[in-house]
C-alpha cells in the first residue's frame, strides 16, 4: 500500500484520513512495529510532519501487529536447566521471568528485546556456578543474522572496545570508543541474497549490542536494526531486528549442553521472500 504526499501534515493525521476504518491508537502499534516507510525510511514516529511529494508505504501484511501474547518452546531441561526459544518482543527482566516461569528459575543471561533464540534459565542454587562459566567465555554462543547488502568477504572477525556513545529514542546507542570493553566478533556468510546475506556470528564476548555494532560498523547492520542504521539497501519491512541467538553449547555438571533453536515463522518467511 502506498501513496504521495499532496500536502504537508503530520504521519499520524496523513494515516488516519486514508485508513478511516482505524483507531489512532491502532495506528501507532502499526508504526511501532516498521511498518511504515516514507521516501524509503522506516518512520515509527506519527508526529513526523509530511512534505508534499514524499512516497508513504505500508508493509504487505501492516495490519497484522505483533502480540504481546508469547509463548517459550523449552527446547532443554533437567534438574538444574532450562532453555527456552525466546520470542522477539519479551524483554529479559528477572520480574518478568518469575512471573512467567516461578521464582524456582532465574535468568542466566539476556538477549535484546527483539532477539529470538536460546535464553538459558536456571536454579537459584547453581546460578553462581553458571554466572562464572559466562565470565569464563566457556559457554558458545552462536547467532544468525540477517544484514543489509551482501559483505564481499566470505567470512571475518571483528574487535573493538565498546563503549556508550549516546541515546537514540531513549535507548543507549554502543559504539567502538579507545574507553570502552574489548568484544570480539567472528562471522561467516551462510547465503547470499540481492541485497541481503544470512550471517553466523560467533561471540566470544557478550557486550551490550555487541553484534548489532560490530555489523553496523562494518557497513552491514541488522535489518531492520533502526538504532544503528537509517538506510538500508534490503527493502524488507519486519517488525524487529533480523537477529536470532541460534546456539548455546556449554559443559556444566559433568554434562555437555548443546541445544539448537529453530528460526521462528516470521524469519523463515523472510528468508523465503528475500
Amino acid at each position: 500500500m502506498k501513496w504521495q504526499v499532496a500536502r504537508e501534515e503530520k504521519l499520524i493525521a496523513f494515516l488516519q484520513g486514508r485508513l478511516k476504518e482505524h483507531s489512532g491508537k491502532f495506528l501507532r502499534k502499526v508504526l511501532d512495529a516498521n511498518s511504515c516507510r516514507i521516501n524509503g525510511q522506516v518512520e515509527r514516529f506519527g508526529s513526523r510532519r509530511l512534505r508534499r511529494g514524499d512516497q508513504v508505504e505500508l508493509a504487505p501484511k501492516w495490519e497484522a501487529v505483533p502480540s504481546n501474547h508469547w509463548t517459550f518452546a523449552t527446547l532443554y531441561e533437567d534438574e538444574s536447566l532450562r532453555i527456552v526459544n525466546k520470542p522477539a518482543g519479551w524483554v529479559c527482566d528477572p520480574q518478568y521471568a518469575a512471573k512467567t516461569w516461578g521464582s524456582d528459575w532465574v535468568l542466566v543471561h539476556r538477549l535484546d528485546k527483539e532477539t529470538t533464540g536460546t535464553l538459558l534459565l536456571c536454579k537459584p542454587r547453581v546460578r553462581e556456578a553458571l554466572f562464572k562459566l559466562f565470565e569464563e567465555r566457556q559457554v558458545k554462543k552462536e547467532y544468525l543474522a540477517l544484514v543489509d547488502g551482501v559483505p564481499q568477504r566470505d567470512s571475518g572477525e571483528i574487535r573493538s572496545l565498546l563503549a556508550k556513545k549516546g541515546a537514540f529514542q531513549g535507548q543507549t546507542i554502543w559504539g567502538s570508543s579507545p574507553r570502552g570493553l574489548l568484544a570480539i566478533t567472528r562471522w561467516k556468510k551462510i547465503a547470499a541474497h540481492k541485497d541481503s546475506a544470512l550471517l553466523q556470528i560467533d561471540i566470544e564476548t557478550g557486550r551490550t549490542h555487541q553484534i548489532r555494532v560490530h555489523m553496523a560498523e562494518m557497513g552491514h547492520p541488522i535489518l531492520v536494526d533502526r538504532q544503528y542504521a537509517r538506510e538500508f539497501r534490503c527493502p524488507v519491512f519486519c517488525p524487529r531486528i533480523l537477529l536470532h541467538a541460534s546456539r548455546l553449547h556449554f559443559s556444566f555438571q559433568d554434562k555437555i549442553v548443546d541445544v539448537t533453536a529453530p528460526l521462528f515463522p516470521d524469519m523463515q518467511q523472510i528468508l523465503r521472500d528475500v
